[in-house]
């Protein structure tokens, strides 16, 4: 992200930036001085999962930055919110959203209620609408994406690691792709270092996950839409191999 997000944002002409940064800190959660860090390359907008409570010390860093975002569909009394409108550097006011499924995943309210409320209760002259939804199922993405499907401008899946060729626009105008995939070392297990997780899964015994050094890549989406009816008219994967 250091050495590539900057010219990526020139060459393609990009207006906002989100990531998903819930396994900045070696694997497991963020702290704060990466937030910082990844707010200094240029991201506009980080986004969450179900790791983003593995550092404490991110507790209290929600109240000082509104643009890091923890799933909404989490209990209200927990810190920091799941929705932010942050204006795109052509002047455009953009929402971001943050959602988490429920199967195989930590207890929270239903995801797709939980975006009935949000969308309900943004500004109209919002149009474009960004959801970062972080779910294990690709049935549970795909179902929000036709849920959602012109209402929101993009549904872009995270969590699995693992991007997916599904890249399309639903009939109603919202870009989806089921996920996004993860930026980060691909000679690996989803993110571990290879010969921790094939020990355990050929002794299921317990072992402790250490994140991989080596196949660096950058896997994104560019998602152009327009401003005034916030429908997408592309969505593309982008690469970077380092």
């Amino acid at each position: 992200m250091a050495r590539h997000l900057k010219s990526i944002v020139a060459a393609e002409n990009i207006h906002l930036t989100v990531a998903n940064a819930e396994n900045s800190a070696g694997g497991f959660g963020i702290t704060p001085a990466l937030a910082d860090e990844l707010f200094g390359y240029g991201l506009d907008v980080l986004t969450s999962g179900n790791h983003i409570w593995d550092k404490r010390e991110i507790y209290d860093y929600f109240a000082r930055q509104p643009r890091l975002l923890r799933p909404a569909n989490y209990v209200e009394d927990l810190p920091g919110r799941g929705v932010v409108v942050v204006a795109a550097r052509n002047g455009v006011d953009c929402a971001i959203l943050n959602l988490q499924g429920r199967t195989y995943m930590p207890q929270t309210d239903c995801p797709f209620r939980k975006a009935d409320r949000l969308l309900a209760e943004l500004p109209e002259t919002v149009r474009v609408r960004f959801l970062d939804f972080h779910a294990e199922l690709t049935s549970e993405k795909m179902a929000l994406g036709w849920y959602l499907d012109g209402r929101v401008s993009a549904v872009i899946g995270t969590h699995t690691h693992i991007p997916t060729a599904d890249t399309r626009i639903l009939p109603n105008g919202t870009a989806y792709q089921t996920d996004v995939g993860m930026t980060g070392p691909y000679h690996s297990v989803i993110g571990v270092e290879k010969s921790i997780a094939l020990q355990k899964f050929l002794t299921q015994m317990p072992v402790r996950m250490e994140a991989a050094k080596h196949g660096a890549e950058l896997h994104a989406v560019i998602v152009e839409i327009d401003e005034q009816t916030g429908r997408a008219a592309a969505i593309r994967r982008y690469t970077v191999h380092d």
